[in-house]
C-alpha cells in the first residue's frame, strides 16, 4: 500500500501546479450499517458495520493530449467479526491523445489491492473466518477512427486477478489457496453511424478466459472463449425518453464441456429510462449474456437480468428512489441453476454539490438448485457523503 500515497501526493502537486488546465474532485462517504445477513451466506450471522470511502479523480490537458487519473480507498468494518474487515485501494491513469484530424487514442491501466476476508465455517461454538489479500490488474487500448459514414472503434483490454493464500482464523487449518487466478482477454470492433435521428452500431467482441495450467484441475476450472455479434441502436427523445436496443448472437466455446464443446445463445440488451421536467425517473431494462470470467461455475453462465428503477426529487433537497432486480444464471459444467432477486429503497437529503445524507434500504433473497444453499438478507445502511 505504500506506493498509493505516493500517487495521490504526485497527482495533487500536478493539479496544483497546473491550475488553468486541471480537473481535479474529491469524492468522500462514511456510513454505518446493519445486516441480518452480513456475509449472504447460509450460514447466518447477523450484525452492524462501518464504511468510508475516499476519491480523488481529475484531469490534466497535455498538449493535445488529455491525462487522466484517480485513486479511491474503501474501509470497512465488520464490528462483530473483525477478519471480515476490507481495506481496498485502488488507482486508474489514463491518456487519450489525437492522430490527425480522424484519429483518438485511449490508453488506461488499472491496479487494486484487496486486502479482505470471509466467513469459512460457522460451529456451534466458533466461528472460523479467513482473510486474502488479491491484486486485480488491467490494460485498455481503443483507436477511434473517423470515416465511412460515422465512426469505427477498435479496442483491447487485459484483465487479471491473482488471488492470494488464505490465512484462517484458526492453527488447525493450514494456509491455503482457496480460488484460481483468473485472466480474460477482450478484442472488440465497432462501427457507430447517425440514422434515424439516433445512433446505429455494428458490433463484434471476442473474449477469452485464460487459468494457469497447473490450478485448472485442482480447483477445476477450466478456460473458455465467447464471440459474439451484435446489432445495437440508441435514440434520445425530446421528451426525455431514451431508448436503447441491441440483438445478435453469442456464441460459446470450451474443450472442458464432454461431447458439446460449443453453445450459441441470443445476445439480447434492452433499456428504457424516461426522465420528466418535474424530477420524476422511471427506468427499465433486460440483458442476456455469458459470462466467463466472474463466474462461479468452472466455465461459463448463461445470464439473463431484468431490472425496474423509479425515483422522484421532490425538491432540491429530497430524493426517493426504488428499484428492483432478479438475475438468473445457467451453468455450463455443473448443470446448475441460480436466481437472486434484489429490492433497493434510497432516501437522499440534501441539494446537489453539497454533503448529502443516503438512508438505504436493500433485501436480497438467492434461491439455488441445491437449496441449502438458498439465504436472504436484509441490510440498511446510513451514509454521509459528496464531492469537492
Amino acid at each position: 500500500m505504500r506506493p498509493f500515497p505516493a500517487v495521490v501526493v504526485t497527482l495533487v502537486v500536478l493539479a496544483t501546479a497546473f491550475p488553468a488546465a486541471s480537473e481535479t474532485t474529491l469524492d468522500y462517504s462514511a456510513g454505518y450499517g446493519h445486516s441480518s445477513n452480513i456475509f449472504e451466506d447460509p450460514q447466518v450471522l447477523s450484525g452492524p458495520f462501518w464504511e468510508g470511502r475516499l476519491g480523488l479523480r481529475g484531469s490534466l490537458e497535455l498538449g493535445d493530449g488529455k491525462l487522466s487519473y484517480g485513486i479511491r480507498q474503501f474501509e470497512r468494518r465488520i464490528i462483530d467479526y473483525r477478519f471480515a474487515d476490507t481495506h481496498l485501494t485502488g488507482g486508474t491513469l489514463g491518456y487519450s491523445f489525437p492522430i490527425g484530424k480522424n484519429l483518438l487514442v485511449e490508453l488506461e491501466g488499472a491496479a487494486i489491492r484487496n486486502d479482505s476476508g470471509d466467513l469459512f465455517l460457522k460451529l456451534p461454538s466458533n466461528i472460523i473466518g479467513y482473510r486474502t489479500i488479491d491484486y486485480s490488474t488491467q490494460a485498455a487500448a481503443k483507436v477511434t477512427a473517423e470515416g465511412l459514414g460515422g465512426k469505427t472503434a477498435f479496442s483491447a483490454k487485459y484483465d487479471e486477478r491473482r488471488r492470494g493464500i488464505a490465512e484462517f482464523t484458526t492453527d488447525l487449518i493450514r494456509p491455503t489457496k482457496l480460488d484460481p487466478d483468473v485472466a480474460l482477454a477482450t478484442f472488440g470492433a465497432s462501427h457507430y453511424r447517425t440514422v434515424g435521428g439516433g445512433e446505429l452500431c455494428l458490433c463484434v467482441e471476442y473474449n477469452r478466459s485464460i487459468i494457469p495450467g497447473d490450478e485448472q484441475n485442482s480447483f477445476v476450472r477450466f478456460p473458455a472463449t465467447t464471440l459474439r455479434g451484435s446489432i445495437a441502436y440508441a435514440r434520445q427523445f425530446d421528451n426525455g425518453l431514451t431508448l436503447v436496443g441491441e440483438a445478435g448472437l453469442i456464441a460459446m466455446m470450451s474443450d472442458n464441456l464432454g461431447d458439446t464443446s460449443r453453445y450459441t445463445e441470443p445476445y439480447l440488451r434492452a433499456e428504457a429510462k424516461w426522465e420528466t421536467s418535474g424530477g420524476f425517473e422511471i427506468g427499465s431494462g433486460f440483458r442476456q449474456d455469458i459470462a466467463i470470467d466472474d463466474i462461479d461455475d468452472a466455465v461459463a453462465e448463461l445470464t439473463r437480468t431484468i431490472s425496474a428503477s423509479i425515483a422522484q426529487r421532490f425538491n432540491p433537497w429530497i430524493k426517493a428512489s426504488l428499484g428492483y432486480e432478479v438475475s438468473r444464471a445457467t451453468y455450463y459444467y455443473y448443470l446448475y441453476d441460480r436466481k437472486t432477486e434484489t429490492v433497493t429503497a434510497k432516501l437522499l437529503l440534501g441539494p446537489e454539490e453539497k454533503p448529502q445524507l443516503e438512508i438505504e434500504y436493500a433485501h436480497s433473497l438467492q434461491r439455488e438448485t441445491d437449496p441449502t444453499q438458498d439465504y436472504s438478507a436484509n441490510t440498511i445502511v446510513a451514509r454521509i457523503g459528496g464531492s469537492f
